[in-house]
């Protein structure tokens, strides 16, 4: 992965390259490796050469624990790179991504010698992209996913203060980062704050007093959830029952395909994704539970995951669309695992059968997937408040069997115990 740089950047790399504080994080696996190249292309005063990151992912896309942690590794950063005087200009979670399970700072381009008499320019940026987002999951109860989705910018300290309830609103931490900023931005424009704060007297110290106070905040930040339906689906008997047959069966699509990048697709506890993982390939997991996902993190994967509806995946974002592409496009898989996740979509978001294939199909890839007839016990919960008038045709197993077979060759089948449970290892017919 190529980086180039402005005269600018090639001075502000140079400061960086020689400090002590760059090679022990490079070394450390927090901060991507950069080598820089010895011919120039044309236009560019430097360029580097990077990793290629395996797969990006967005903060929309996290847990609780995945923003906390990068917001921790943000805040150390910077705290060890002021102590060698380099700063980080800007504080935004897309700075940072996760190769296999742990946060990593990509954007050397970010850091810049630290100009003496200068506030901390990203703070701003980090309260509305690290800080509120989390204390809006552990303060208030409210995710916030689909805020920065909406807005990747994060909430303002004045929302903020709106949303906080009157015992949060009066901490000494919501008055410091919250209150006080609040009545700031109503009063002075960032150019006139930052210009007030240099002619104060602001220096390092400073800065490093109060990411510290970040840091102890953050650190004390915790998010209880709910235990949901799904952190507890392997109590379900069909779960521990079909699980080896499972594996058996994805191992067999493994070894036929050989895939490097692998999309488990209502990955649940990443049971699938790891196999795939143990086998050389990239896994994606991919699953709308945010309790089982942050569980899942929390245990140490080094599965790539995130956190989606799969009825509304993160779309594509951005200038032109392009800035951020979506989902699938990100992945590009070679496989793609569809166990336990077919019938929620037929029965429980009611998508009918057959748009459910033409998806599968818009993968372009083998696929593994698990059928579930409506015969199921799983299918009877999910359909008990539903009228037979509402159910869509096509969900028998020859129906849909017969839908699978107009836009894939299916080359393996394997029935489950239960009798209603059927995988089918298919590709698309060329």
């Amino acid at each position: 992965m190529l980086r180039l740089l402005d005269e600018r950047g090639a001075r502000a790399w140079e400061s960086v390259s020689k400090t002590r504080f760059f090679d022990r994080e490079t070394q450390s696996g927090r901060l991507i490796r950069a080598e820089p190249l010895a011919e120039v292309p044309d236009g560019a005063s430097a360029a580097l050469e990077h990793p290629r990151v395996p797969f990006i992912s967005y903060p929309w896309e996290w847990t609780f624990s995945m923003l906390k942690d990068a917001a921790l590794l943000h805040l150390d950063l910077l705290a060890r790179s002021l102590a060698e005087g380099i700063t980080i200009k800007d504080a935004t979670p897309f700075n940072i991504q996760f190769i296999e399970g742990k946060p990593i700072f990509i954007d050397i381009g970010s850091f810049e010698e630290y100009r003496r008499g200068e506030p901390w320019i990203g703070y701003r940026q980090f309260t509305r992209q690290f800080l509120f987002p989390l204390l809006l999951r552990a303060w208030v109860g409210v995710p916030f996913q689909p805020w920065l989705r909406g807005d990747m910018d994060g909430p303002t300290a004045a929302e903020m203060r709106r949303l906080l309830p009157l015992g949060k609103r009066l901490r000494p931490a919501a008055l410091l980062h919250i209150t006080l900023q609040a009545r700031m931005e109503e009063r002075l424009s960032g150019t006139a704050v930052r210009r007030r704060l240099g002619a104060a007297g602001f220096d390092a110290q400073l800065i490093l007093a109060n990411v510290d106070r970040l840091h102890r905040l953050i650190e004390g930040v915790d998010w209880d959830p709910d235990v949901s339906g799904w952190s507890e689906y392997r109590s379900y008997g069909h779960v521990g029952r079909d699980r080896e047959d499972k594996a058996e069966f994805l191992e067999a699509a493994l070894e036929r395909h050989g895939p490097e990048r692998v999309l488990d697709l209502g990955a649940n506890d990443a049971y699938f994704s790891d196999i795939a993982r143990q086998r050389g390939a990239l896994a994606i997991a991919v699953d709308g539970d945010e309790t089982v996902l942050d569980s899942v993190y929390r245990s140490g994967s080094a599965v790539s995951l995130v956190l989606t509806d799969l009825t509304d995946p993160s779309p594509a974002q951005g200038w032109a669309g392009a800035e951020r592409p979506g989902l699938v496009e990100r992945a590009r898989p070679d496989l793609v695992i569809a166990y336990g996740l077919l019938h929620h979509l037929i029965y429980s978001s009611s998508v009918p059968p057959g748009a459910v294939v033409d998806w599968l199909a818009s993968f372009q890839c083998p696929a593994v997937v698990e059928f579930v007839g409506p015969d199921d016990e799983m299918v009877g919960t999910l359909t008990a408040n539903k009228l037979q008038s509402e159910l869509h045709p096509g969900r028998d197993a020859a129906s849909f069997k017969d839908l699978i077979s107009q836009r894939f060759e299916v080359i393996a089948e394997r029935s489950l115990q239960s009798g209603t449970r059927v995988l089918w290892q298919i590709r698309p017919r060329r």
